[in-house]
């Protein structure tokens, strides 16, 4: 093949190269203003910069980099990296959504945590780090709202997993309002340790002047007695419930919380005076502790 060949082929690469750079900085440019035009509905409760945005031409997809966000209470934070996979952008209250923040951190003051920035600092906290995803869908025929997960995964703090059914569920409805009639399908909860409850474990020893080893014996003979009353009362649930709690106390590293009822039960029934121990029972609720680590 001759040298003018190879020269028309770099030179047909290069145009190419050349449009598609094009193409992507005026893509980036289109993105940046649409984003911004979004948060600025939303200036009257936070003010959002950020460095840069994307919008996927082909599945929609949204990607911001650099953001740091301002709420109106004067709390603020900077995020990493935003990304919204999926969005409803036909109804008010989106009927669906799936996305993730990465890099979150957060200052330990006052101004963002209230009180308990003193406990965390206690703790040898500076500033609390983590990633969010959530996953969500709503179904108007059925008035079904599936969580399929919500994710809480901070570096040294604990990861939190949980996902949940409601049925009868009006997204309309704000506040108690809203959950009249609503009704509690299924849900579950992981709590992985990464060392937030052993250090919220001396924290709470040191607030009553007593050694850890003390305060969680202590702690542990207080479960025992509400899990031998269980067993008397014959609420298997509520014994099941003390029973795996008291092997993380005595171990935390994870533990695993099951809400699973004979059939629906009304929200509503937390809030009409019922003991936990009956709530345990009503909402078929189950733990296992630190089932991975056994042989």
């Amino acid at each position: 093949m001759s040298g003018k060949f190879f020269l028309k082929v770099f030179l047909v690469l290069a145009l190419l190269t050349a449009v598609a750079a094009g193409g992507y900085f005026k893509l980036e440019e289109f993105s940046e203003a649409k984003v911004r035009e979004a948060v600025e509905r939303l200036s009257d409760a936070v003010r959002v910069d950020f460095e840069r945005a994307l919008i996927n031409p082909f599945d929609h997809s949204l990607h911001v980099w650099g953001l740091e966000c301002r709420f109106a209470t004067g709390a603020y934070c900077t995020v990493r990296k935003l990304e919204v996979q999926s969005f409803d952008r036909e109804h008010r209250v989106p009927h669906f959504f799936r996305g993730r923040v990465q890099g979150v951190s957060v200052p330990v003051e006052f101004i963002n945590l209230g009180t308990l920035a003193r406990d965390f600092r206690k703790m040898g906290y500076d500033k609390l780090n983590f990633d969010l995803f959530a996953d969500y869908s709503y179904e108007d025929g059925t008035k079904r709202l599936s969580v399929k997960s919500v994710d809480f995964s901070g570096a040294d703090l604990c990861r939190v997993r949980a996902g949940f059914s409601l049925g009868d569920f009006s997204l309309r409805g704000p506040g108690i309002g809203g959950v009249i009639g609503t009704s509690m399908l299924d849900g579950n909860l992981m709590w992985q340790d990464k060392s937030l409850a052993g250090k919220i474990m001396t924290l709470s020893a040191k607030s009553e002047g007593l050694e850890l080893r003390l305060y969680r014996d202590r702690l542990l003979e207080s479960l025992q007695l509400k899990m031998q009353e269980s067993r008397s009362r014959g609420n298997g649930y509520a014994e099941n419930f003390y029973s795996e709690l008291i092997k993380f106390i005595d171990n935390p590293e994870r533990i695993v919380v099951r809400v699973e009822p004979t059939e629906p039960v009304p929200l509503l029934y937390m809030f009409m005076g019922r003991s936990f121990d009956e709530l345990l029972d009503l909402y078929g609720i189950t733990a296992e502790a630190n089932f991975y680590s056994r042989k």
